[in-house]
């Protein structure tokens, strides 16, 4: 009965064990019908979910993944080295200790012979250029340059003697202004004193106007050009009232007619200085002079160049002289200062005279008209 009891007992727990798994079953169709049908709905809303599924028993393990490569190592390597390359065709090699501290050429490159040959030769080139100008520091071209000429000498107590003057080729300059207008004159003449003659150049400039004249004067006669008479030439007297500035021995004067014993005693010359020009000496002083004072200290000037004192506002005169060894002037040169713009409505200031003589004694060849048309005294 026990063992009927439990036959029965256990086959009801066998059929309530198919009853339970036959509802599992069911129920976990149901779940998996569901659950699709939320999966389904999911995807619509959601991104995909993955699902991580296990491996398969009995298969191989995934490989690891692979190491990273090490980085490299770094590389300490010497710097490089440029060979030097010798004239015997060896190139060896410099190490590293060699460059840090390079040996010393004891052989003189050429570069620095080439320096010192030049500095040599600089140094000779100085010292001749040094002995030279010591050794000509006292020519006469040397002085002029450095401005140390010789100071000319005092004029002698006694005047000096005229000497015997044949000829001569001089030129004299007037400068003048009228209402703010240059009016310059210059008088070029070549005289032979022996023979009488004389010939004279007259080069005038007003403005920008100029004009030239020509006179050839005898003892007895005076030759003009002759184009306003149809002729050549123009031939009048000469009479004894007939100045004669130009043709005279006296035209050229000597230093103690400029500078005579009145301007010795008064004055002092501002500069003066002697030099040598070809075979004479050349003697120059330099006088500054209050106009005021000229006729009184200097009459001899005033006498020779009065018209120079009409300028009204002049207050200085300025003399300029050369003169040979001989005491023969060989330059002379009167200024006094210009007159004020509108001084002297129409008038004609002379404000300098200048004398050049450019030879003595020299041979002068003129020709005097033979054929000329006789015209009265005083026809220009």
């Amino acid at each position: 009965m026990a063992m009927g009891a439990h036959r029965i007992g256990g086959g009801s727990d066998a059929v309530l064990g198919r009853s339970t798994r036959s509802s599992c079953l069911r129920l976990k169709k149901f779940s998996t019908s569901a659950d699709d049908i939320l999966v389904m709905a999911d995807v619509r809303f959601a991104p995909p979910l993955q699902r991580l599924t296990s491996p398969p028993e009995g298969a191989p393990a995934p490989p690891p993944p692979p190491a990273a490569p090490a980085p490299p190592a770094l590389r300490l390597t010497p710097p490089s080295v440029t060979q030097i390359r010798e004239t015997t065709g060896s190139s060896p090699l410099i190490s590293f200790q060699d460059l840090i501290q390079p040996k010393v050429d004891p052989r003189p490159s050429k570069r620095k012979k080439k320096r010192g040959k030049k500095l040599i030769t600089f140094i000779v080139f100085v010292g001749l250029l040094g002995g030279a100008g010591y050794y000509f520091r006292n020519a006469a071209p040397v002085q002029r340059v450095l401005h140390h000429q010789k100071a000319a000498a005092p004029l002698p107590a006694v005047p000096f003697l005229r000497p015997a003057i044949t000829s001569a080729e001089y030129s004299i300059t007037l400068s003048a202004v009228q209402n703010g207008v240059p009016n310059n004159v210059t008088t070029k003449v070549r005289a032979d004193f022996l023979g009488g003659t004389a010939e004279s150049t007259v080069e005038s400039q007003v403005g920008g106007v100029f004009s030239t004249s020509q006179e050839i004067r005898t003892a007895d006669s005076i030759f003009r050009p002759g184009q306003a008479f149809g002729t050549t030439w123009t031939r009048q007297p000469r009479t004894p009232d007939t100045p004669a500035t130009y043709d005279s021995v006296d035209s050229i004067p000597m230093v103690d007619d400029i500078i005579d014993q009145p301007l010795r005693d008064a004055a002092e010359p501002t500069s003066s200085k002697s030099e040598k020009v070809g075979d004479s000496t050349i003697s120059t002083m330099t006088y500054v002079i209050d106009r005021a004072r000229v006729p009184e200290i200097a009459p001899a000037i005033f006498a020779r160049v009065p018209w120079l004192f009409d300028v009204p506002n002049a207050t200085t005169l300025t003399v300029e002289i050369s003169y040979d060894e001989l005491g023969v002037v060989r330059h002379l040169d009167f200024r006094v200062d210009p007159p004020q713009p509108g001084t002297g409505s129409d008038a004609t200031w002379v404000t300098s005279y200048a004398m050049d003589v450019t030879s003595l004694n020299a041979p002068v060849a003129m020709t005097v008209p033979g054929d000329a048309l006789e015209v009265p005294v005083g026809t220009p």
